[in-house]
């Protein structure tokens, strides 16, 4: 007892000290906080050697040929009245409502969203209902054949826009997280002598600007298409 036998097959005795991980996190932590007063220091002593404190330069002139394009980058005013979701309750007067958001059509996603971008399913003229909107646009207005005008395709447009809100809203939980709109494309479903679909699509422009501001208005096709899904005009 009290001794250690050393010998050609046996070994010294140990001691071993465990430190569980809380510990050892804790002494790297505790030496991290003793050496940051110091860093902190050097960090700024070696910042003023750069730029004295009081002689930082003016600020960078931005390139004249690139001012046109910083101009598109900015992101315009939400709308001054307040927010999509507010703006809404003030747009939709009685009997227009946003109509319940479509289950897909087919296999697909109604909105799918990559980063910060949100791309949103073709949709139809849901509003007051799926059939309100059921016609072919065309120069002449004839309802018996079907034919509808300029006006009653920005109607259906417009509709559009309010099936496109519902879906959002109902993907998203808000139309407050939406930023901007980007991009639409809108197809007509016109006659062959039909050349006013982009007054067509203002109905579905107007709409947006109504809800969302400058920000509810982006880059946009308008393109006649010879027909379209459940005979739809937009």
């Amino acid at each position: 007892p009290g001794t250690t036998t050393t010998g050609p097959n046996t070994h010294p005795r140990r001691a071993h000290t465990f430190v569980t991980p809380a510990t050892m996190f804790a002494t790297i932590k505790n030496k991290i906080d003793q050496k940051m007063p110091e860093l902190s220091a050097k960090m700024k002593e070696l910042g003023d050697k750069i730029v004295p404190p009081g002689q930082a330069g003016p600020p960078k002139e931005e390139r004249p040929d690139l001012l046109p394009l910083r101009a598109l980058q900015q992101v315009p005013p939400m709308h001054s009245d307040g927010l999509p979701e507010k703006r809404l309750l003030v747009v939709l007067q009685p009997p227009e409502e946003l109509p319940e958001a479509p289950a897909p059509a087919g296999t697909y996603s109604p909105v799918v969203v990559v980063g910060n971008m949100v791309y949103v399913s073709g949709i139809g003229p849901l509003a007051p209902e799926a059939t309100s909107h059921v016609a072919k646009i065309g120069s002449t207005e004839d309802k018996e054949k079907g034919i509808i005008g300029t006006a009653d395709g920005k109607a259906a447009a417009r509709a559009c826009a309010l099936t496109m809100m519902a879906v959002l809203r109902a993907q998203l939980g808000s139309l407050n997280h939406i930023k901007r709109l980007v991009n639409a494309k809108g197809f007509v479903n016109s006659t062959l002598d039909y050349t006013e679909q982009p007054e067509v699509m203002n109905g579905f422009s107007e709409m947006m600007i109504e809800v969302f501001g400058e920000r509810g208005k982006g880059s946009r096709s308008a393109v006649g298409v010879g027909s379209l899904p459940r005979g739809w005009a937009v």
